[in-house]
C-alpha cells in the first residue's frame, strides 16, 4: 500500500505543471528600427538581480571548458563561482566539428561534470582546423540565425506536444516503455533524432545559399566550407551587419528595465527573447542582434507582403496569446526544467531555475 501511495504521489508530481510566469507587469517600448527590422523592448519594473555567467563569456575567460566526446553529448566544465547560463541554439566552435546546442541548461558553480547535449552544424570535418584545439571548444560568438534552426534544436520537448506519453501526462504502457527503452540502447548516431539532424545539414546548407545570393559573394569560401560559424564570421556578412549594429546594439544596454524583446520584420512579429534579468538580457543582446540581423537578410523581400507596425498592445496580446495551448515539460538536469506551450501562431519556451523557482529564459518562435 505504501508503495502504491508513493507511485501516485510521483505521478501528481509529474502531471502538476509549472507556474506561469505572468505578462501583466511587462511594459512594451519601441519600436527601434533599421530597414525592415523592428525590436520592441519589453521592460519589468522588478526583475531578477540573481547573476549568471554566460556561456561566451565563461570561454573566453577559462571559467568554462567544453570537451570533445565525438558524439552529440559533450562534457562541459563550470570552474567558477558563478552559474552558468547555456543558451538552445548557441553555436560553439572548435573541436572536431562545429556544434550547436540543443536545450537551455544552467550548470552550477564549480560542477565539473555535466553532459552537454548538442548537434553538428559542420558536415564532415573531424580533424584539427588551423590552430584550433580539437579537444575542447574554443568560443560561443553565435546563435543560430534561423528560427527553424532553433525549433529543431528543441525538438526533443517540441516532439512531447506529440505524444502524451512522452511528455508524462499518462503513465506509458509497458510496450511503449518497451520501445523508448530500446531506442536509448542505440548507437548515438542511428538515433530517431538523426532526421532532426539532417534537418540542421538542410538549414545550414539553406543559410549559406541564401547569403551567399542576398550578399553577392562565396559565404563559403573558408576553411571549412560547410561550418555554419565560418559562414557567420564572413566578412561580407560582419559589413552587413555593423549597418545594423550602429542603430540596433546599444538598445538593450540603454534601457535599465528592459529584460528582453520582440521581433518583427516587415511588420510581421517573428519571434523574441526575454530573460530574468536585465543583465542577463544585455549580456545576450550582442548574440541575439547578430542571429536577427542574419534572419532578416534571409527574409526575401518579394515572399512578405509588408505591413503595418504592430502596435504596443499588438506586441502584448502577442505575448498573452503564446501561454495558451498544448503544453509539455523537460528536466533538463536537477536545476533546469524548460516548459513548452504551443499556440496557434507560436511556440513559447520558459526555462526555469528548479532551485530558486524563477523562469530565467522565454524564448518566442514561430511555427
Amino acid at each position: 500500500m505504501v508503495q502504491k501511495i508513493c507511485i501516485i504521489l510521483l505521478w501528481l508530481t509529474i502531471l502538476q505543471p509549472l507556474a506561469r510566469a505572468s505578462d501583466d507587469s511587462l511594459k512594451v517600448v519601441g519600436p527601434f528600427q533599421h530597414g525592415r527590422l523592428s525590436i520592441y523592448l519589453i521592460e519589468s519594473p522588478a526583475s531578477q538581480s540573481r547573476p549568471y555567467l554566460t556561456l561566451d563569456a565563461a570561454l573566453h575567460n577559462g571559467s568554462a571548458i567544453i570537451h570533445e566526446n565525438n558524439s552529440q553529448t559533450l562534457w562541459i566544465e563550470n570552474r567558477s563561482d558563478t552559474d552558468l547560463f547555456i543558451q538552445s541554439a548557441a553555436i560553439i566552435k572548435g573541436g572536431q566539428q562545429d556544434r550547436m546546442i540543443a536545450s537551455d541548461m544552467i550548470v552550477p558553480t564549480h560542477d565539473t561534470s555535466r553532459d552537454l547535449r548538442v548537434y553538428c552544424v559542420e558536415k564532415g570535418r573531424s580533424t584539427k582546423r588551423g590552430t584550433e584545439p580539437i579537444e575542447t571548444f574554443s568560443a560561443a560568438p553565435e546563435i543560430a540565425p534561423l528560427n527553424h534552426l532553433r525549433r529543431v534544436a528543441q525538438n526533443e520537448l517540441t516532439g512531447k506536444l506529440l505524444d502524451p506519453h512522452i511528455a508524462g501526462l499518462t503513465a506509458p504502457d509497458p510496450e511503449q516503455a518497451k520501445l523508448f527503452a530500446s531506442l536509448q540502447a542505440l548507437p548515438e548516431f542511428n538515433r530517431v533524432d538523426d532526421a532532426a539532424q539532417e534537418s540542421i545539414w538542410k538549414d545550414v546548407s539553406t543559410v549559406q545559399s541564401g547569403l551567399s545570393r542576398v550578399l553577392k559573394d562565396s559565404i563559403t569560401r573558408n576553411a571549412s566550407p560547410t561550418s555554419l560559424e565560418l559562414t557567420l564570421e564572413h566578412p561580407s556578412l560582419a559589413a552587413e551587419r555593423n549597418r545594423f549594429e550602429h542603430d540596433l546594439m546599444t538598445v538593450a544596454s540603454a534601457n535599465t528595465q528592459s529584460i528582453g524583446a520582440i521581433f518583427v520584420i516587415d511588420g510581421h512579429i517573428i519571434g523574441g527573447d526575454i530573460y530574468g534579468s536585465h543583465q542577463l538580457f544585455a549580456a545576450m543582446w550582442p548574440k541575439l542582434l547578430r542571429s536577427l540581423i542574419t534572419e532578416s537578410l534571409l527574409t526575401p523581400p518579394s515572399e512578405i507582403k509588408t505591413k503595418a507596425l504592430p502596435s504596443t498592445d499588438d506586441i502584448l496580446n502577442y505575448l498573452d496569446a503564446s501561454h495558451h495551448g498544448k503544453m509539455a515539460q523537460q528536466q533538463v538536469n536537477e536545476r533546469t526544467m524548460t516548459e513548452v506551450s504551443e499556440s496557434e501562431t507560436s511556440y513559447r519556451f520558459d526555462t526555469r531555475d528548479s532551485k530558486f523557482q524563477t523562469v530565467i529564459h522565454t524564448a518566442l518562435l514561430p511555427h
